[in-house]
């Protein structure tokens, strides 16, 4: 783990408990030791000296505070949605590749019965860049179909089988992965646009997200 995140990183004293405290007595931190924590807003570091360990949590105290270099994440993708235990596993590695938003929408082929948890979400992502170091998380975004996708976002391109090699993807366009059944007719008539990976198999809905990414941003 590269820090700790407390939302009330920047203040003069702090208390880490729940699962900041079970990281840090897994590092068998002791009293006097320094410690890196942040909030995840406003691109500083942190610096505290744990002042007192005991048995529900650690008491801080802030020695200085730092800027942290953040990169621009600037790129974004529409996922339709899936299972949301398929989502959720997903969400590290998108987060560590440096995606920015994450746009997820219940396309016509989607399970409209999938309840997505924020709160859950955003658990996973603050656990993700504490591994990582990002001094942020990505951002994620639901919408209730394509058409709000359409409205919202210009420049969307499926990633369909039968489309345009992957190679030539412009830079303002957002990619539209879709859910495991594939898009609509209706989807395919109203984003005219579409690419293709450069894979001969069948990929799942998670493994193209990923590999569009990857091809992408790298």
């Amino acid at each position: 783990m590269v820090y700790f995140y407390d939302k009330l990183a920047g203040e003069q004293s702090l208390v880490l408990q729940n699962d900041q405290f079970l990281h840090l007595k897994v590092r068998r931190a002791r009293a006097g030791e320094r410690i890196d924590v942040r909030n995840l807003e406003d691109g500083a570091s942190y610096l505290y000296e744990i002042v007192e360990i005991s048995r529900k949590g650690a008491a801080l105290n802030l020695v200085f505070k730092s800027s942290v270099f953040t990169p621009s994440h600037d790129f974004c993708v529409a996922w339709a949605v899936v299972e949301s235990a398929v989502i959720e596993k997903s969400l590290p590695a998108l987060n560590e590749m440096g995606v920015g938003r994450l746009v997820l929408v219940y396309a016509d082929l989607s399970q409209k019965n999938v309840r997505l948890d924020p709160q859950r979400m955003e658990r996973i992502l603050i656990n993700s860049s504490q591994q990582c170091g990002r001094n942020s998380i990505m951002q994620i975004e639901v919408l209730s179909g394509s058409d709000e996708l359409a409205q919202r976002y210009e420049n969307v391109s499926l990633i369909d089988f039968g489309g345009k090699n992957i190679d030539i993807f412009g830079g303002d366009e957002i990619a539209f992965v879709g859910p495991e059944g594939g898009f609509s007719p209706r989807e395919r008539e109203k984003f005219k646009n579409a690419y293709a990976l450069n894979s001969p198999y069948i990929l799942r809905s998670n493994t193209a997200l990923i590999a569009t990414c990857a091809k992408l941003m790298f």
